[in-house]
C-alpha cells in the first residue's frame, strides 16, 4: 500500500475507509499534554520552536507545531486566541481571573476553578453579568494567515476549535456544579436563560472562528462533558430535554460555516445512552471513547456505531499511559484491534497526558501506534 499524505490519510479514516495506517492526532481537544509534560517533552526532543499559548488559564495551555512535527502527528491545529482585554495578573492568592469571571489557580500542575461567580444570582442578574465579548479582535489575529499557510503549503489535516468548555460545563462552572444540577430539575427558567446566554456566546465564537477559515478545515472540534466513570451526570431524558436541542442548533450553525468539515464531539466518561442522539444531531466523530468507563467497551461501540461514527482517542490515560511499557503496548494494540477495522479511527489518548507519564511511554505509544496501526502488515 502506498504511503499517503497526512491529509489524505485522515480523509479516508473520516469517511470510514482504510488508509495506509491509523491516523495519529496530537493536539486536539483533551489530546495533548499538560504544561509540565509539554515542557518535559520539548526539552527531551530539543524543540526550540515558538509556542502558541492559546489557553493561558488551563492545565494544557500550550501548543507547538515543531513538537507535533517531531512526534509525527498527522494534524495541525487552529484555535481562537485569548482576547486583547484579558489580564492574567495573579492576585494575592495566586489566582488569575478569566473573561467568564472564573478565578483559577494551579495546584500540583493542574488548574482548578476556585469560585462560582453566578452561584447566588437570580434570573434578572443574568442580563447584567459581564459576559465575554466574542468579537474581541485578539481572538483571530493571524488566524486566517495560519489557516491559508497550513492548507496551501502543507499536507497535514487541519482541525480547529473555538472553545474548550461546552454549554453544560460553562453553566455548571458559573453556577456551581451542585447548584446547577439542582437548577436543571427545580429552576428551569433560570437554567434555560443561563444556557441560552452561554449558547449565544458560543455561536458567536464559532462564527468568529469559521467565517474566514471554514473552507480550510477538515474537523471542527466541540466539547461538553456529560459523563462520569459510572454513568451520565444527568438522566438521558433531562439531557434530551435541555441540552440536545441546543447542541443540535450549534452543530447546524457550524455546518453552515464549514459544510465540508466533520463535527468532533468530546465528552468524557460513560455516555453510551446518548450516542445515538449525538449521531442524530450531526456528530461525526466521537472522542475520547474512554474505555474504563461503564458501557464504553471499544468493540461494542465499533460494532453498534462504527458504520455512522468515526472514533477518536481511546488510549486509556488513567492506567495505561502512566503504567509499565507492557501495559501501554497492550492497550494500544487492543484499541486498534477494536476501532481500526474498516477505517473510522483516529488514535489518541483519552485526556491530556499528564506528567505522571514518562517521556519514554509517550514515545513508545507513538511508535506502537504507527507500527501496529498499519493496515497492511505484510
Amino acid at each position: 500500500m502506498e504511503v499517503l499524505t497526512p491529509r489524505k490519510r485522515v480523509e479516508l479514516a473520516l469517511n470510514r475507509e482504510e488508509p495506509d495506517r491509523v491516523p495519529l492526532d496530537i493536539g486536539s481537544t483533551a489530546n495533548f499534554f499538560t504544561n509540565n509534560m509539554f515542557f518535559k517533552l520539548k526539552e527531551h526532543l530539543g524543540i526550540e520552536g515558538k509556542d502558541i499559548k492559546n489557553r493561558p488559564d488551563e492545565s494544557a495551555a500550550y501548543y507547538n507545531d515543531d513538537l507535533v512535527e517531531s512526534l509525527g502527528g498527522d494534524f495541525r491545529h487552529l484555535f481562537l486566541m485569548p482576547p486583547d482585554s484579558a489580564d492574567w495578573t495573579k492576585d494575592e492568592q495566586g489566582c488569575t481571573t478569566n473573561e467568564w469571571g472564573f478565578k483559577k489557580r494551579e495546584v500540583d500542575g493542574l488548574v482548578e476553578i476556585v469560585n462560582a461567580p453566578l452561584q447566588e444570582a437570580a434570573i434578572e442578574d443574568l442580563d447584567k453579568y459581564n459576559w465575554p465579548d466574542p468579537y474581541d479582535p485578539g481572538r483571530v489575529r493571524g488566524l486566517k494567515e495560519r489557516a491559508e499557510h497550513l492548507y496551501n503549503n502543507t499536507d497535514y489535516a487541519i482541525a480547529t476549535r473555538a472553545v474548550s468548555h461546552g454549554i453544560f460545563e460553562l453553566s455548571n462552572e458559573l453556577r456551581g456544579f451542585q447548584q446547577f444540577l439542582m437548577d436543571m430539575y427545580i429552576n428551569k427558567p433560570f437554567t434555560n436563560k443561563l444556557l441560552d446566554k452561554v449558547l449565544d456566546i458560543q455561536m458567536k465564537l464559532h462564527e468568529v472562528l469559521l467565517k474566514d477559515i471554514g473552507p480550510y478545515v477538515q474537523i471542527v472540534e466541540m466539547c461538553d462533558d456529560y459523563g462520569m466513570q459510572t454513568g451520565m451526570l444527568m438522566s438521558p431524558d433531562i439531557w434530551r430535554e435541555i441540552f440536545k436541542p441546543r447542541r443540535r442548533d450549534l452543530i447546524t450553525f457550524v455546518k453552515t460555516l464549514a459544510p465540508q468539515a466533520k463535527i468532533f464531539h468530546h465528552s468524557c466518561g460513560s455516555i453510551y445512552e446518548i450516542i445515538e442522539d449525538l449521531i442524530e444531531i450531526g456528530v461525526d466523530i466521537l472522542n475520547p471513547v474512554q474505555p474504563l468507563a461503564a458501557d464504553m467497551d471499544s468493540f461494542r461501540l465499533k460494532q453498534e456505531f462504527g458504520d455512522r461514527l468515526c472514533f477518536h482517542g481511546g488510549i486509556d490515560e488513567q492506567i495505561a499511559f502512566p503504567g509499565d511499557a507492557e501495559t501501554l503496548v497492550a492497550e494500544v494494540k487492543t484499541r486498534i484491534d477494536a476501532f481500526a477495522p474498516g477505517g473510522g479511527y483516529i488514535i489518541g489518548p483519552t485526556s491530556n497526558i499528564q506528567d505522571d507519564t514518562s517521556v519514554e511511554n509517550v514515545l513508545l505509544y507513538i511508535k506502537t501506534a504507527k507500527e501496529y496501526g498499519r493496515y497492511n502488515k505484510s
